[in-house]
């Protein structure tokens, strides 16, 4: 006996795949904006690099809620999300995000002003580190806790999330402080290039450990596996998440001489990859058939 491979149904009413249709590309950039965000801050506050925690602040704060709203339906219900907090990652990331917003923008106008002593600014710090962790993972949570889409339900995915995270930031580091604080740094622009290319590196280990699971989970896993290599997603998958955002990344560190320009090519290379593995992700997901039956 063995299982019957279905296919994909779209709204036919038949027994068969269907593809998740409620998160798309707005929600993907919504959480880019806030694992990047959270890792640019995060990064850039061990070496007190105030445009990087700038930036990587407005872009959880502004950039990540204007993407969240233009996928509400409802934008005004939006703040019942966070009333779930005993049981839902959704709610518990919305909170981290507003702690981060709140204690993260604290921190940057006590780096200015100086407005706090130092062991209340060391609290304001530690939370704001902690909520940036959480930010940069809770995706990853979010879609691991569900069993009804196999290819998300991964134990790996609070990792991929957290490390395309901290990727997201080291390379954003490199390019806003290649002109001033890592001109009179060289040691540490060397230590960021090599943590750079060890995350790429680890990142590729990641997906192909994530997606060879996937495969060998169930039969809608195979299926969200091969939409994402072989069928109609692999197309985008592969030029855009392992061509562009791995391969020409890793050129790129290597190989290419040390410029703007070229920082530039491996943050635009390097953040294509992460935003399209996200949308992919949800293009991707299947919904496991509620009624299956097999064949002798």
């Amino acid at each position: 006996m063995h299982s019957k491979i279905y296919e994909l149904v779209g709204d036919e009413f038949e027994l068969g795949y269907r593809r998740q249709e409620f998160w798309g590309w707005k929600i993907a950039f919504a959480f880019f904006f806030g694992e990047v965000g959270a890792g640019l801050f995060f990064i850039s506050a061990f070496y007190s690099f105030l445009l990087g925690m700038v930036v990587g602040w407005i872009m959880v704060t502004v950039f990540k809620p204007a993407a969240l709203f233009m996928h509400l339906g409802k934008p005004l219900r939006a703040w019942r999300a966070i009333m779930g907090l005993g049981h839902s990652w959704i709610s518990r990331g919305l909170l981290a995000s507003i702690l981060f917003t709140g204690f993260g923008g604290i921190y940057l106008l006590n780096l200015y002003f100086k407005i706090l002593s130092q062991p209340l600014s060391t609290v304001v710090f530690v939370v704001a580190m902690l909520a940036c962790i959480v930010v940069m993972i809770y995706l990853g949570f979010v879609l691991s806790y569900s069993p009804s889409i196999p290819l998300w339900e991964s134990g790996l995915m609070p990792i991929i999330s957290l490390t395309y995270g901290l990727l997201g930031g080291v390379t954003l580091v490199l390019l806003f402080g290649y002109q001033t604080f890592l001109t009179a740094n060289p040691e540490t622009f060397k230590l960021l290039k090599a943590l750079e290319l060890g995350l790429v590196i680890f990142c590729a280990v990641l997906l192909a450990s994530f997606l060879h699971g996937a495969a060998y989970a169930s039969d809608a896993g195979r299926k969200s596996v091969s939409c994402l290599l072989k069928e109609d997603l692999a197309k985008w998958f592969i030029p855009s998440v392992i061509l562009v955002g791995m391969v020409l990344t890793l050129l790129l560190i290597n190989m290419a001489p040390v410029s703007v320009a070229v920082l530039v090519a491996i943050a635009v290379a390097e953040l294509i990859g992460d935003v399209g593995l996200k949308i992919l992700l949800f293009k991707a997901a299947i919904y496991q058939p509620s009624l299956s039956h097999s064949r002798f």
